[in-house]
C-alpha cells in the first residue's frame, strides 16, 4: 500500500496564513460560522419581553413548572405560587412599558435548538443548524470555537479525507444536539442552546485518540498532554449533567450534555473505526447520476516508477510511529525516507 493510498494519509495543506491554507471543508465551516455571526448581528428584529419570559430564561426550575403549568398541570402551578410568590404579579401585569424592547436575532429564532420546536413542531433542522450559531453577545463563544476547531480540524481532515471529515462533523454535531435535547426531557427544562461546541469537541476527542501523547501548550506556560487536557473537559462537562440528573438546580449557561455528546461520538467513532461515507452512499444512491461527466483526457505515456531502495515496511513501521507518538518522534533519515516515498508516488503517471 502507498503512502498517498492509506487511509489516514491525505494530501497535505500548502502553507500560509490565509484562507488558501486551510484544508476546503475546513474552510467552508470556519467561513460558514463567521458569515452565520454576522448574520446575527445585523439581521435582527426588536420585541418586547414580559419580565416573567426574562427571567424564565435564566431559571431552569421556573421554566420547567412554567412549561408544565402551561400543559394543565394544577399541581405545577400550585408550586409555582408557594415557590415563586412573585408569579402571580409577573403574570397579571401587563405594563411592560418600563422594559425597553429587546433586540432578537431573526436567524438565531430559526437556527437554535429549542427542544419544545423540536420535539413539539417537528423542526429537526435545528438538531444541525444550532451548530452554525453562536451567542451574538459573546465573541468568545464562536473564538474559542473556531480556534479549537483550526488546531485540530485541518489535521483530522487531512487524515480521513474531505467528505469523510464533512461527515463526522455533521454526524456530530446532531448527536451532540440529541444529548441535549435527552438532558431537556430528562430536567424539563426548555432554555434553547446556540454552539459548534459538540462538534468540536467530537473532532478534538477523534484527534486525542490518534495523538494522545502530543504536548499541548496552555498559555504559553502549562503543557499537558492531549489525553490529559481530553479528561479534564470531560469531567468539566460532567459534574454539572450528573447534578442535572439528581434533580439539582444547574444553570451555568453552557450546553454540557451537547459536549459529552460529542466527545462520545469522537471516541466511539475512532474506537470501532466507523465510515460514514459508504453509510452516506447507501443512503444516497442517486448521487451518483447527478454527477457531472468526466471529460476525455489523453492517457498519459507510461513512465515506469523507480524502484525505491526500501522495503514497504519500513514505511509502515514509520507511519505506526506517527499514530502512536506523533511525527515529532521521527528521526531525520525517518523523516527523508517519508519525503522520498511521497515524491515518488506524487510523480507516478495516473491513469
Amino acid at each position: 500500500m502507498g503512502l498517498h493510498d492509506r487511509d489516514y494519509y491525505r494530501e497535505t495543506r500548502s502553507g500560509g496564513f490565509g484562507l488558501d491554507g486551510l484544508t476546503p471543508v475546513l474552510k467552508f465551516l470556519l467561513v460558514a460560522n463567521v458569515a452565520v455571526f454576522l448574520l446575527q448581528i445585523f439581521w435582527v428584529r426588536e420585541v418586547r419581553v414580559s419580565p416573567l419570559e426574562m427571567i424564565r430564561k435564566y431559571d431552569p426550575e421556573l421554566d420547567k413548572l412554567l412549561t408544565r403549568s402551561e400543559n394543565g398541570d394544577q399541581k405545577a402551578r400550585d408550586t409555582l405560587k408557594k415557590k415563586y410568590p412573585e408569579f402571580e404579579k409577573l403574570t397579571s401585569d401587563n405594563d411592560n412599558d418600563f422594559f425597553p424592547p429587546q433586540r432578537v436575532s431573526i436567524v438565531q429564532e430559526w437556527f437554535e435548538l429549542d427542544t419544545n420546536k423540536v420535539i413539539r413542531s417537528g423542526q429537526v433542522w435545528r438538531l444541525l443548524t444550532c451548530a452554525f450559531c453562536h451567542d451574538r453577545q459573546a465573541i468568545w463563544h464562536i473564538l474559542i470555537n473556531m480556534l479549537c476547531l483550526f488546531w485540530f480540524g485541518g489535521t483530522m481532515e487531512t487524515m480521513y479525507g474531505s467528505r469523510e471529515f464533512l461527515l463526522f462533523y455533521l454526524t456530530a454535531a446532531v448527536v451532540s444536539s440529541l444529548a441535549f435535547v435527552g438532558l431537556d426531557l430528562y430536567t424539563g427544562s426548555s432554555i434553547p442552546a446556540v454552539g459548534a461546541s459538540g462538534a468540536v469537541m467530537a473532532v478534538m476527542m477523534l484527534y486525542t485518540m490518534h495523538f494522545p501523547y502530543e504536548v499541548f501548550c496552555i498559555f504559553m506556560v502549562l503543557r499537558i498532554e492531549m489525553r490529559w487536557l481530553m479528561l479534564l473537559y470531560v469531567l468539566w462537562d460532567l459534574h454539572p449533567v450528573l447534578l442535572a440528573l439528581s434533580g439539582d438546580r444547574m444553570f451555568t449557561g453552557i450546553a454540557h450534555a451537547a459536549h459529552l455528546g460529542g466527545a462520545a461520538f469522537g471516541f466511539l467513532y475512532a474506537k470501532y473505526q466507523w465510515r460514514l461515507e459508504p453509510l452516506g452512499e447507501r443512503l444516497w444512491p442517486l448521487r451518483r447520476t447527478w454527477k457531472r461527466r468526466p471529460n476525455l483526457r489523453l492517457a498519459p505515456e507510461t513512465i515506469p516508477m523507480p524502484r525505491p531502495d526500501y522495503t514497504p515496511d519500513a514505511v509502515d513501521t514509520i507511519l505506526q510511529k506517527i499514530a502512536d507518538s506523533g511525527q515529532a518522534s521521527l528521526t531525520q533519515d525517518e523523516l527523508d525516507l517519508l519525503r522520498q516515498e511521497s515524491e515518488r508516488l506524487k510523480n507516478r503517471p495516473r491513469p
